[in-house]
């Protein structure tokens, strides 16, 4: 890969560095045999493994935060039901209270 004493780079896709993550992770094939069959260095890799992860981790939590949020929402709503029912039942006890000249 020289290129008048200059290494040249190659731009790897994000489904190929996710393929290379996967195939030690899932394979159980030791990083640096990984890395030489894809001729990428053993450093380069373990930053794709770091980003691996974290994109993991930041994706489960999303998850949670979703149905959080969900249920949040549900929430909500039904306070705000609440609060028109409360309304409507204050609106008809000051109506009775009148007409009954309280």
């Amino acid at each position: 890969m020289e290129n008048n004493g200059k290494e040249s780079r190659r731009h790897l896709s994000s489904e190929k560095k996710f393929e290379i993550v996967k195939e030690v992770i899932v394979g159980k094939l030791p990083v640096s045999l990984v890395c030489k069959k894809h001729e990428v260095s053993t450093g380069q890799y373990y930053k794709w493994q770091q980003v691996f992860f974290n994109a993991a981790l930041e994706g489960l939590r999303h998850k949670k935060n979703g149905r959080e949020a969900s249920k949040e929402q549900r929430l909500t709503a039904e306070n705000e039901k609440l609060k028109g029912v409360i309304a409507e039942l204050a609106t008809e006890n000051l109506r009775l209270k009148k007409s009954l000249g309280e």
